[in-house]
């Protein structure tokens, strides 16, 4: 052990320390690894047999996995095109470009799909009233087209940070040999952002996997193992056939995360040499610039019309049948604002306690370096590779009796919002604890700081810009997050995500698209405020 090390470890050790670690090991126990292990013990062993011998959920299994590797394929690739044009190839309305991505933040996936039936159904207003066209989105191709404009923002906000660190004096000096566009982006760009593109493939196809609302909403007759365990539970009453089929998408879940961790450790690159640029655009072809601004012009144009639709749906008297404005929809509102309350308070509740679980487990793992810090480290990260249904039955099952019966209250619902967007704080906060000199905790414990003294002077202030951005994450995934909620909200404890959904099966289109309104302006507002105060700080993917 160094002197550092040592130094820091001995002055931060005593009771208060030691209160602060167990609460958070305590919490992650109780919330993370507990509802897991019941929920692998809870179904007996003639219920996996009955699940996994069913020709029809093996149909189901194979659907999810193959609708998984295309939606994700095509999120990544659309998200990889926008932030080249961004960052390398600086086409026409590039500035521009940088921010539509972060129009397909303001709205979960459900909503998403909501938009698209508006826009792309029988009725709807691109293919029924302006081209008169008559097609149906209700399967796959209706999922997966929704599912590749609802993520790939996310994958666009890691790849561009991504992109940005990659410096343009190796792009120019491959140029400089001869080399083309093509060959500089295949051999020197992609390749140094790797590990970037699989850290987006890993937030991207966790997603899609555990998706809940698109599928719900669009799938139709296809079925994805998500819909069919929450199908299971809530038409046929059976939790351990929903805890059965939860696992069944646990399974490729841990598969892309270690595989993702495994390569993303293996595959390190190091640029070399003094000064690089890092701003110079990479000269391309005009036929190449041409086309990606063309594509991205016309992915803009889809997800301006995706707002625009949710927006106007909620004044329009009958979608695709009469557009004449009505206040009606918004009466929706008024039924429903103990929904949208609920919403909000939980909501800042999940982010103000993810937030602090987030900063001690990052404190004690990465500068105290408690004994046993992989342990807490790989259990801080666990919900990533959790599916929602699976987190939402797994809780159903953990708290609905026993010592900790939380089953209709709002705590359950609020900590279910936490658990589901924990790694992704975690992951904030100990990307910017790792690049502190720990000499500056040093420096404190030998002028006799106490650790409370040293997380609250030294670590949080120099947190701020990453707390920040991780408490805004958390709030807006929990303005938006189904998946798990679903199987956890009770009567007088609903929330608005679940309204939505409940009003666009019942074929209240413009409630729900009233509703939606509000979450997405809601969301909008958080982020700009977030951008306002933390100003340069605020980098919630570039962690990631």
């Amino acid at each position: 052990m160094s002197l550092t090390a040592r130094t820091i470890r001995n002055v931060l050790s005593g009771p208060g320390l030691l209160l602060a670690g167990s609460a958070v090991l305590l919490f992650l126990l109780t919330f993370v690894l507990w509802p897991l292990v019941t929920a692998a013990a809870t179904p007996s062993l003639q219920v996996w047999q009955d699940v996994l011998a069913g020709s029809r959920w093996r149909q189901v299994a194979f659907s999810t996995l193959w609708l998984t590797a295309l939606s994700t394929t095509s999120a990544i690739t659309l998200g990889l095109v926008f932030a080249l044009a961004v960052t390398k190839l600086r086409v026409p309305g590039w500035r521009y470009f940088a921010w539509v991505p972060l129009l397909g933040l303001f709205s979960p996936p459900f909503v998403g799909a909501l938009a698209i039936i508006l826009l792309f159904g029988r009725n709807g207003l691109i293919t029924s009233q302006l081209l008169g066209l008559d097609v149906s989105l209700y399967g796959w191709h209706g999922v997966w087209f929704s599912q590749t404009l609802s993520f790939f923002p996310l994958a666009y906000m890691v790849l561009v940070g991504v992109l940005r660190r990659v410096p343009s004096s190796l792009e120019q000096a491959a140029s400089g040999y001869g080399s083309g566009s093509l060959a500089v982006l295949r051999h020197v760009t992609l390749p140094l952002a790797r590990p970037g593109i699989l850290a987006a493939t890993l937030f991207v196809s966790l997603g899609v996997l555990s998706d809940f609302g698109t599928p719900m909403i669009l799938g139709g007759r296809f079925r994805v193992l998500a819909t069919e365990a929450y199908n299971r539970v809530t038409g046929w009453g059976d939790l351990q056939g929903g805890a059965v089929l939860g696992f069944l998408l646990l399974v490729p879940a841990l598969i892309i995360y270690f595989v993702q961790a495994r390569f993303a450790a293996a595959d390190r690159f190091a640029t070399v040499g003094g000064r690089g640029s890092f701003d110079a655009p990479l000269r391309t072809s005009g036929w190449g610039r041409g086309l990606v601004t063309g594509l991205c012009g016309a992915v803009t144009l889809v997800l301006v019309a995706k707002l625009g639709a949710i927006l106007v749906g909620g004044f329009a008297t009958v979608w695709g049948f009469d557009y004449t404005p009505t206040l009606s929809h918004l009466n929706w509102l008024t039924t429903r604002s103990a929904d949208l309350i609920n919403t909000m308070q939980y909501a800042l509740l999940a982010a103000v306690l993810g937030t602090v679980v987030s900063l001690f487990a990052a404190f004690l793992v990465h500068a105290v370096r408690v004994r046993g810090r992989g342990a807490l480290d790989l259990l801080t990260l666990l919900p990533a590779a959790v599916p929602g249904t699976l987190l939402g039955i797994a809780f159903v099952l953990t708290f609905n009796t026993g010592p900790l019966k939380l089953t209709g209250t709002a705590a359950i619902i609020i900590i279910t919002m936490t658990v589901g967007a924990l790694p992704t704080a975690y992951r904030i906060c100990a990307a910017a604890l790792q690049q502190v000199n720990r000499s500056l905790f040093e420096a404190a414990s030998n002028l006799g700081a106490g650790w409370l003294a040293i997380l609250r002077d030294l670590a949080v202030p120099l947190l701020r810009g990453p707390a920040g951005s991780a408490a805004t994450l958390l709030f807006i995934h929990s303005i938006g997050t189904l998946s798990a909620v679903i199987f956890v909200v009770a009567p007088g404890r609903n929330l608005a995500s679940v309204s939505i959904l409940n009003l666009a099966e019942e074929g209240y289109w413009g409630g729900a698209a009233a509703i939606a309104t509000v979450l997405m302006v809601l969301a909008g507002l958080v982020l700009l405020l977030a951008r306002l105060l933390l100003g340069r700080n605020f980098r919630p993917f570039e962690s990631l």
